[in-house]
C-alpha cells in the first residue's frame, strides 16, 4: 500500500466495512488476531483487504503503534504464525505488513490478500489465549469445521458460521461463479485434468470440459492457409523454421468467445497459439521500432497454449519438450500487464546506449535466409526479401533482450 492510498482509507476512520478495520494497537491475542484473518480473507470481493494499526476505531484519530509493542509483527513472523494452524485444503491465507508514517507517526498496514480458495475454516480448534499470559484464555475457541466472514463492518460470532447466503457466495467466487463467462474460461483452462482430447472428429479437433460440456474448445483448419507467413520472428531459434497455422475458438454453448491463430512448429511436435506482439521506439538510422513477442500468463494465449500442449502430451518426448523450450526463448513468458509496461521502460532506456545489441548483422541475415530455403515449400508467400528478414531477426533479438532483462530482475 503507499501512502496516498492509506491517507485516502484513513479519512473513513472510524467507519469501517468488508475492506478496512482500524485498531489502535496490535492483538493480544494470536487467536484474535486469527480470527480477524480468517472473517476478512472470506469475503466474496475480489479485492484486498486491510487491518490498519496505530488508528482509533472510536475516533479515527492516528495514534501510531509501540515500536516496542511485544504484540508487534512483520510479515515473516505473521506468514511463520499462520503456517502453524490447522487450516483445511492445507492452504493458509497469504499476508503482508508494511509501515508507513502518518502525522509523524507509524501506522502498521496488515494486508489480507483476496484468495479465491475460499471458504476458509479450521481442521481443529484453536484457543484464544493471551500472548502474554499462555494460561490465560480470551473468549471462547475459534471452532473448527465454523466458516467466518466478515460482512459490513462485523466479524462472524466465534460460535457460529456466517449466513446461508454468505455461504453462498463464498462458494460461488471458489468456482467462479459469480464472474463472467470470459473469467470462468480462464479459470477452467487451468484445470487440466478435467478435460477430455478428441482429435479429429468432423475435420476438427476437440477440447471438452468434462465437468461442463457447454466450455468447449475447437481446432480447425486455416482455410487461408496458403496466404499466411511460413515463417515468424518467434520460430527463428526453431531446429525447422517454417510453421503451420490453424484456428482456435473457445465456445460455450455453441457461441464463440475468443478466436486466434494457433501455430505448429518443428513437424507438428509442439503448437501454440501465437504470441501478443507490441512495438517499442528505437533509435537508429535504418529502423524506428521493433516488435516482442509474449505472453501473459493470465491471458487466453497462454493458457490456451499450456492446456493443449499438456492434453496432447507434448512435453512428455523429448522431441516435443525440445521444440517447447527452444519456442520459450523466442518468447517473452510476463506475469502480468504492469510487469509488460516497466519492462518495457527498462528496455528502452537500456537500447540508448546499447542499440546495435539489436540490430540485424548480414551474417545473420545470410544465416536465416539459407535456413528459410532449406525449409520453404512451393506454396511459400510472400517472399522472404532482405529487408523482411532483417525484420524478423530485429524482432527476434528484441524479444531475447527483453527475455534478459526480465530474468535478471526476477
Amino acid at each position: 500500500m503507499d501512502h496516498k492510498t492509506l491517507t485516502n482509507i484513513i479519512k473513513f476512520a472510524p467507519n469501517e466495512n468488508e475492506t478496512w478495520d482500524f485498531k489502535e494497537k496490535w492483538h493480544e491475542s494470536n487467536g484474535e488476531l486469527l480470527r480477524d484473518i480468517i472473517n476478512f480473507a472470506n469475503t466474496p470481493s475480489h479485492g484486498d483487504s486491510y487491518i490498519i494499526f496505530g488508528i482509533s476505531d472510536e475516533d479515527g484519530s492516528v495514534h501510531g503503534v509501540d515500536k516496542n509493542d511485544p504484540n508487534r509483527k512483520n510479515k515473516q513472523q505473521l506468514q511463520d504464525y499462520l503456517r502453524t494452524i490447522p487450516f483445511a485444503q492445507n492452504y493458509y491465507p497469504k499476508t503482508n505488513v508494511e509501515t508507513l508514517e502518518i502525522k509523524g507517526k507509524l501506522v502498521d498496514i496488515l494486508t489480507v490478500y483476496n484468495t479465491n480458495n475460499v471458504p476458509l475454516f479450521l481442521m481443529q480448534d484453536v484457543v484464544r489465549v493471551d500472548n502474554n499470559n499462555k494460561k490465560k484464555k480470551k473468549g471462547k475457541p475459534l471452532e473448527r469445521g465454523l466458516i467466518y466472514s466478515r460482512i459490513g463492518d462485523s466479524n462472524t460470532p466465534v460460535d457460529q458460521s456466517t449466513t446461508d447466503e454468505r455461504m453462498e457466495e463464498l462458494w460461488q467466487k471458489r468456482f467462479r461463479l459469480d464472474v463472467n463467462v470470459y473469467d470462468r474460461f480462464k479459470y477452467i483452462l487451468k484445470d487440466y485434468k478435467n478435460w477430455t482430447y478428441v482429435p479429429r472428429l468432423n475435420n476438427a479437433t476437440y477440447y471438452i470440459y468434462t465437468k461442463d460440456p457447454d466450455f468447449l474448445i475447437e481446432e480447425i483448419y486455416d482455410n487461408e492457409l496458403k496466404n499466411r507467413d511460413s515463417f515468424m520472428s518467434y520460430s527463428l531459434s526453431q531446429f525447422k523454421l517454417r510453421i503451420g497455422w490453424n484456428i482456435v475458438r473457445l465456445k460455450y454453448r455453441g457461441t464463440i468467445l475468443y478466436d486466434n491463430f494457433f501455430n505448429y512448429f518443428d513437424n507438428a511436435t509442439f503448437g501454440a497459439i501465437i504470441p501478443d506482439e507490441r512495438f517499442i521506439k528505437i533509435h537508429d538510422k535504418d529502423y524506428s521500432s521493433g516488435a516482442y513477442s509474449y505472453y501473459l500468463k493470465d491471458d487466453f494465449p497462454f493458457l490456451i497454449t499450456m492446456l493443449i500442449t499438456n492434453l496432447r502430451g507434448e512435453l512428455t518426448n523429448d522431441r516435443g519438450r525440445f521444440t517447447f523450450n527452444t519456442f520459450k526463448k523466442d518468447v517473452l513468458f510476463i506475469d502480468d500487464e504492469s510487469q509488460r509496461l516497466e519492462l518495457e521502460k527498462q528496455t528502452e532506456n537500456y537500447l540508448k546506449d546499447n542499440i546495435r545489441e539489436v540490430i540485424p548483422k548480414a551474417a545473420e541475415v545470410k544465416s536465416i535466409k539459407s535456413q528459410m530455403k532449406l525449409d520453404m515449400g512451393i506454396d511459400d508467400k510472400p517472399k522472404y526479401d532482405d529487408q523482411k528478414v532483417m525484420n524478423m531477426i530485429l524482432d527476434n533479438k528484441l524479444t531475447h533482450l527483453m527475455i534478459k532483462l526480465y530474468n535478471s530482475s526476477n
